[in-house]
């Protein structure tokens, strides 16, 4: 039978209400700049494609992870994406497609998109079909330290076997002079069938090119005291 999801502990409880509130009272205080989330379209003609990899330096070792993502403006408002991630170690490979499209006009500074994703993802040996839903909102923000912005990127992916996984990331960015950026993120993910995970991911993305980055980037996954770090090369055309 499907294990429903655990609640999630006190601690963690505390520390993902606080963030928000954070990320809440700056939105509130901060005027706006230049942005980079999921919230904003692309723009017509305009792509990005991101190439990752993680690996596990401290903690239970669950694997490599490489990752692929693409985005491509269709329209002005209208962003087709993909979205591939694969375990070295454990084989399992997810794949998912998906368009996004922003909600109603924006109330200010705030920007709100939801999203559809169509895909499949390996799970215990068997590929099975997976659609995968999402909102987003972000805000761009500016301060002493510079301009940037806020962001929440929340997804559910519903499996074929019956199995689903939530999962928000918030995150917080800062736009330097010099091209390159800071980024600061909270990476929250409940499956259905097992315990829910909370991580503080840090990276900061060095512009080498007009347009090309190099990411470098740590985790700390709470749950099972893991850390990570992560290397990836950005590029947009």
């Amino acid at each position: 039978m499907p294990k429903t999801a655990q609640m999630p502990s006190e601690s963690t409880r505390r520390i993902w209400s606080g963030l928000v509130f954070l990320s809440a009272l700056a939105a509130l205080t901060v005027s706006a700049s230049e942005v980079t989330s999921a919230a904003w379209p692309r723009g017509e003609d305009k792509s990005i494609v991101t190439l990752s990899y993680e690996s596990t330096i401290d903690g239970p070792d669950f694997g490599d992870y490489g990752a692929f993502y693409y985005e491509y403006g269709v329209t002005e408002k209208l962003t087709f994406g993909l979205d591939i991630g694969k375990s070295q170690d454990a084989g399992q490979v997810s794949a998912i497609a998906f368009l996004r499209y922003p909600l109603g006009a924006p109330e200010g500074d705030n920007v709100f998109a939801a999203e559809l994703g169509l895909g499949w993802a390996e799970r215990d040996g068997s590929a099975v079909a997976a659609l995968r839903p999402g909102l987003s909102w972000g805000r761009p923000v500016s301060g002493a330290w510079g301009n940037g912005w806020l962001g929440v990127e929340s997804t559910y992916a519903l499996y074929e076997d019956g199995e689903g996984l939530g999962k928000i990331d918030s995150s917080f960015g800062i736009n330097h002079a010099n091209g390159n950026l800071s980024i600061f993120k909270l990476e929250f993910a409940a499956p259905s069938d097992g315990d829910e995970t909370l991580a503080f991911a840090p990276s900061h993305v060095v512009k080498v090119s007009e347009n090309s980055f190099l990411e470098f980037g740590l985790s700390h996954e709470f749950t099972d005291s893991v850390t990570k770090v992560k290397v990836g090369v950005w590029h947009s055309f």
